[in-house]
């Protein structure tokens, strides 16, 4: 039975996919004229309603210019540095990724989950381009595992790293090739957490073999770590997710630097409160760093210098965020695009957009 379940799940994943195939993918907002002058600069995953799920390629002010119907919600999306591809992730438990051709639209291949995996919702393509790793899970054990596949031999899987814990969620590469991943630490049954009592997340880094060469922790074992960015140097910032106490609020952002300890951001007792147990995307440019929570409706901004928050922000279902030239710019699940040069000087658009969890950049 459970194999004739699978079996009609892809089917059904992979009929879905197809329509992004068969269907022409048609430019959003503007004459064809206008729109020719407008380039993809972004790509996140976005909700159109009930059970209707998209990834959406949008210009450098976050205006959509495309978008491929998904087969259930995605969550995370990795892009090319020189192919035209990109990948959404569904969301966990997810049972598929989809890579896609970004200026065309055209759906390129759907992978999906064998009956005891799932993947968390991420992914990132080596810096050579020629390995797409993603977060995967087992499902009855939720032990982790980095899947590895072979980008240009049609995203065929070719290894599997494990070893570093239970529950990765965000894995992101250093310039120096290492994989950092956000190892959540909870077993889940679906998205029911079944360990909390004792949940040992943790920042793991691993080298191009997969082996482990570092691995830190937070001294509270229910910052369940989450998500990731790095600086563009040899900092991660990592977001994290507070399954303890309801009623207490611990920082929710740490730097690392490999060698190092893990250093919290600071805020005040009632400014974490706002962030609702929950970081959800995070950026940073030299000077600053900028961490969103949907549940909190928020986003904040850091001083990378002094970890310090310096502005806090209400912003309806806050989402992605992304860092390009020094500045910000910050997705909502209500439409709005922000771009926030620093803290106290920013703009905002409406781009029409249910934009879901998180964005990438095209580079």
């Amino acid at each position: 039975m459970q194999q004739m379940v699978t079996d009609n799940t892809r089917r059904n994943l992979l009929k879905a996919a197809l329509v992004g195939i068969a269907v022409p993918v048609l430019p959003l907002g503007c004459a064809n004229k206008v729109m020719s002058t407008r380039k993809p600069a972004l790509i996140g995953c976005a909700l159109q309603g009930r059970d209707k799920y998209s990834v959406v390629i949008a210009d450098e002010q976050g205006l959509p210019l495309k978008q491929l119907p998904l087969p259930s919600r995605g969550h995370g999306v990795a892009t090319h540095k020189t192919l035209n591809h990109a990948v959404a992730f569904a969301r966990r438990p997810g049972q598929y990724f989809i890579v896609f051709d970004y200026i065309t639209g055209e759906t390129i291949t759907l992978k999906t989950t064998k009956p005891n995996r799932h993947y968390y919702g991420h992914g990132v393509y080596s810096n050579d381009g020629m390995w797409l790793y993603a977060t995967e899970g087992e499902r009855t054990t939720s032990r982790g595992i980095i899947g590895v596949y072979d980008v240009l031999g049609g995203y065929k899987k070719v290894a599997e790293f494990t070893g570093f814990g239970i529950g990765p969620h965000e894995v992101i590469v250093m310039p120096d090739d290492k994989l950092a991943i956000g190892v959540g630490g909870v077993h889940t049954d679906g998205r029911k957490p079944m360990n909390l009592s004792s949940m040992q997340p943790s920042l793991s880094y691993l080298d191009a073999t997969g082996e482990l060469v570092e691995q830190v922790s937070l001294p509270d074992h229910h910052l369940s770590i989450r998500h990731l960015a790095h600086d563009g140097s040899d900092t991660v910032l990592c977001g994290q997710q507070y399954r303890g106490e309801p009623d207490a609020y611990p920082s929710l952002l740490a730097m690392h630097t490999q060698g190092g300890e893990m250093r919290s951001l600071q805020a005040q007792l009632e400014q974490w409160a706002r962030f609702n147990h929950y970081i959800a995307s995070i950026a940073a440019t030299k000077e600053w760093i900028l961490a969103t929570s949907p549940r909190g409706n928020c986003y904040g901004i850091w001083s990378k210098q002094t970890g310090l928050l310096e502005e806090l922000n209400a912003l309806p279902d806050a989402s992605g965020v992304i860092a390009y030239a020094g500045y910000f710019k910050i997705s909502s699940g209500a439409g709005g695009v922000i771009t926030q040069y620093s803290p106290h000087k920013k703009n905002k658009i409406q781009s029409g957009i249910q934009w879901d969890n998180h964005w990438s950049r095209i580079f």
